[in-house]
């Protein structure tokens, strides 16, 4: 009962009692023959299956020896394997045994009379498979369903979980309704005021406000880095001033006598604000025509390429200007061959030097 065809065959060739092949029906008798006696093969044999049922030991205390063939027959202690049952019932020195065998064995008799007949029943509805393999079938099946179970439970969820979604959408969807009938409502009340105002003129001032605040609101983080930088180059120009201005007769006369601009129109963009009379000086005693730019850029480099249109020289300081200008300064003096000197620093005396170098370069000297 405990062993099927193919454990059978296992037990028989390790307890290595016939290599011979012979019938499953000729391994039972032959195991029962070996065990009507007490020898070695009987002793193995009771091991294994001691050690096969052991972890129903437990479970079956609470049964009564003498009442286990009940639970056989009423079926009231099949969580533990019948074989299992029979081999506790039997397997011990108790004064009723031959009872208890008897009761055991017309109980597993009727049993295997039952057997068969459900076994004939499942020969019959099966045509084109084995009873043996249904338990496996019932198995597979039972595993299915509770995945099955289980996706379903799943889909439950889910199906749940969209509800309340759907219910979510739908309060949205009354408050987005809600604030596009207000929106509406303010659109009318923008369209009445704005007719009141100058209608759609109105309306391209406004735009026009709105690019201007754009290019302002940048203009106002490149001015902060470019104030921050100036106070720094202010301190090292006032040192520069005081340098010059004693020699500044003396200096700027021998410089004269070098540079001639002849009225040519030079543009300083950026540098020190403050600073901006003292460039003049400079350039206009060279005999030039000093044209100033602060460097900021509200209106795009439209400006700046007007700016080099109007101008013959144009230089740049670059301790104080932003990127933009660079840029814009850079390609329109390229394409108009315009000569641009962009400076290290914006003080007096880094633009008297350069002055001097575009002279000699280009041979502006008396």
């Amino acid at each position: 009962m405990t062993f099927d065809e193919k454990e059978l065959s296992e037990i028989y060739k390790k307890l290595k009692l016939n290599n011979e092949k012979i019938m499953p029906f000729g391994m039972h008798t032959s195991l029962i023959q070996a065990c009507s006696t007490q020898n070695r093969t009987s002793k193995q044999l009771d091991k294994i299956l001691t050690d096969r049922f052991e972890e129903y030991r437990e479970d079956i205390k609470h049964i009564p020896q003498k009442e286990i063939y009940r639970y056989i027959e009423d079926g009231n202690g099949m969580d533990i394997p019948l074989p299992a049952l029979v081999w506790f019932a039997m397997h011990s020195q108790h004064e009723d045994i031959d009872k208890i065998e008897a009761r055991v064995y017309a109980v597993t008799h009727m049993y295997g009379h039952r057997a068969l007949r459900f076994h004939a029943a499942l020969n019959k509805a099966l045509p084109d498979g084995r009873p043996e393999y249904v338990m496996k079938e019932l198995n597979d099946a039972l595993r299915s369903n509770e995945k099955l179970q289980t996706k379903c439970n799943r889909l439950e969820w889910k199906k749940e979980q969209l509800k309340s979604d759907m219910e979510s959408v739908k309060e949205d969807r009354s408050k987005i309704n809600t604030v596009m009938e207000e929106q509406k409502q303010l659109n009318r009340r923008l369209a009445s005021n704005l007719e009141k105002v100058g209608g759609e003129n109105a309306l391209g001032q406004i735009e026009d406000l709105k690019k201007e605040i754009d290019l302002l609101t940048e203009e106002v983080g490149t001015l902060t880095n470019e104030l921050l930088e100036r106070d720094r180059t202010c301190d090292i120009t006032s040192n520069e001033l005081a340098q010059i201005d004693p020699v500044s007769e003396s200096g700027t006369e021998n410089i004269e006598k070098s540079i001639v601009l002849d009225g040519m129109r030079v543009a300083y963009v950026g540098g020190v604000e403050s600073l901006t009379p003292h460039y003049k000086e400079v350039i206009e005693s060279f005999g030039g025509t000093f044209c100033y730019h602060c460097g900021r850029c509200i209106h795009g480099k439209k400006e700046i390429e007007n700016l080099v249109d109007g101008t013959d020289i144009i230089f740049c300081p670059m301790d104080i200007n932003s990127r933009a200008v660079y840029r814009y300064i850079k390609k329109a003096c390229k394409i108009r061959n315009k000569p641009c000197h962009f400076l290290r620093s914006s003080g007096l005396s880094m633009l008297i030097r350069e002055l001097e170098n575009h002279a000699e370069k280009y041979n502006y000297t008396s």
